[in-house]
């Protein structure tokens, strides 16, 4: 029983820790697009991103630059 719940308690820290780091990367993902949202057209082109591919390009950028994980789940 003790086994059960202790196995319970480190499924739930780990379900935290995921939600917490999804929230995080989301906040991010915002943040980026907001930073480039203020930015004019001339410094978007500038940088090779036009106005209607910002959320996309923070979304993709989001995933390839995430951390890689060890076998035991710990960044």
């Amino acid at each position: 029983m003790l086994i059960t719940i202790l196995k319970l308690a480190r499924l739930s820290s780990r379900a935290f820790a995921a939600a917490f780091r999804a929230f995080w990367r989301w906040q991010q993902q915002r943040k980026a697009a907001a930073e480039l949202h203020i930015m004019s057209d001339y410094s978007l082109r500038d940088i090779g991103v036009a106005r209607s591919q910002i959320d996309a390009r923070v979304r993709l950028s989001s995933r390839r630059y995430v951390q890689p994980t060890n076998s035991n789940g710990l960044t």
